[in-house]
């Protein structure tokens, strides 16, 4: 079964407002980004988790010398003992729904994939890992943690918080990032033992999770803290989770993307100025997908008969019925984003409902996984609430 562990977390002192000093997940943040986060504190978590090559030298070098200064500055302090955090976000979504999302941060001890308890959910697409290789390597600490799923049933009631947070922060999206720090040993193993009851599935930061496999392989086999990564773990419960779609952008294919779906799915004209964030949260109910090309919009209802029925993923369906064209893809989370795609000359574009929290269970419990980006978790614990030192 899984086992979080506590440790001595790095945590900024003397800072309960950390707003300035957090940044979203590196895979997420533009160059323009990076820099304006730069900008808001000189200790921003992003010139540690996202290091920019500035001409001087290896940037992960740099990053680690960056990150012995704030330690000896007392930028950073390491708790002085193992400790787990209580970590809330608190989010109002595009229908004005309060999404809250509560788990707990600790150190997961690592699993292969397949032999134990430790669930990807995704497949993953081809990425180059060199870059968080390179910063672990030189750093010695995971600066932000992946997202697992627990399926003990009621795991959350064990870590409520209490209180005021020790740290808080609120993110360019309105989302408020709290965290509690738990430092009593008995209230620690509690936690621990149950969520060892249960598997984890892996619902974000597959690529990081196989990174720290790989520089596990690589150190001896007493290095502790290279047997761990650090991470968030939540319920797989609906009403602990916003699950949203990631969306295709079809760049090309062999033929019309009207022409491709229309074997596998009903069209039903739709108005284009729908193909927006707000409507994705339409489909479900409508049972649709939606389409964008550049001579119109549609809804594209499944037919039963066309699709094998093993196949109730939108994203496994759409390429079931594209893979024959040789599509080339990119995907976003973001229906604006597809908009302006098919507007520069994109072939089309597709609306996907997201995967639900019983598709999900089912995917873990049959040990199986999802297409490729699938799933877009929503919304991203911050780096930089807390780092994990793998020489503590």
């Amino acid at each position: 079964m899984p086992r979080l562990l506590p440790f001595p977390a790095l945590r900024y002192q003397r800072v309960p407002d950390l707003t300035a000093l957090v940044a979203p997940p590196y895979d997420v943040i533009s160059a323009a980004g990076r820099v304006d986060l730069e900008n808001r504190h000189p200790a921003n978590a992003v010139r540690l988790d996202f290091p920019r090559d500035e001409g001087q030298g290896d940037p992960y070098e740099r990053a680690a010398i960056r990150l012995s200064g704030w330690l000896g500055g007392g930028v950073l302090q390491q708790d002085a003992a193992p400790t787990l955090s209580i970590y809330r976000m608190t989010a109002t979504d595009n229908a004005g729904r309060v999404t809250v999302t509560t788990g707990i941060v600790g150190a997961l001890v690592l699993e292969e994939p397949g032999t134990g308890d430790i669930l990807p959910h995704e497949q993953t697409t081809t990425k180059d890992k060199a870059d968080r290789l390179s910063l672990i390597r030189a750093t010695r600490i995971n600066t932000s943690p992946i997202w697992g799923l627990s399926m003990a049933e009621g795991v959350n009631q064990t870590y409520q918080p209490s209180g005021d947070p020790h740290h808080r922060a609120v993110d360019d999206e309105g989302v408020v990032h709290e965290l509690w720090i738990i430092s009593d040993p008995a209230r620690i193993t509690e936690i621990c033992d149950r969520i060892s009851t249960a598997p984890i599935v892996v619902a974000d930061g597959h690529h990081r999770f196989e990174t720290a496999l790989t520089y596990q392989h690589e150190r001896p086999a007493d290095d502790a803290g290279a047997a761990a990564i650090l991470t968030y773990i939540v319920e797989l419960a609906p009403d602990q989770l916003e699950v949203r779609g990631i969306h295709r952008i079809v760049n090309s294919l062999t033929c019309g993307l009207v022409d491709a779906l229309t074997p596998f799915f009903d069209l039903t004209a739709a108005d284009a100025a729908d193909f927006t964030p707000a409507h994705a949260h339409v489909l479900p109910a409508m049972g649709a997908l939606m389409v964008l090309t550049a001579d119109g919009a549609w809804h594209a209802t499944p037919k039963a008969d066309a699709i094998p029925p093993e196949l109730t993923l939108d994203s496994e369906r759409v390429r079931f019925a594209l893979e024959a064209h040789e599509p080339s893809l990119t995907y976003h989370h973001d229906a604006a984003t597809l908009a302006q795609a098919v507007a520069d000359g994109a072939a089309g574009a597709i609306l996907l409902r997201p995967a639900t929290v019983g598709q999900i269970r089912h995917v873990a419990e049959t040990r199986t996984r999802m297409p490729a980006k699938t799933t877009f978790f929503w919304p991203k614990p911050r780096s930089g609430m807390l780092y994990r030192p793998l020489d503590a």
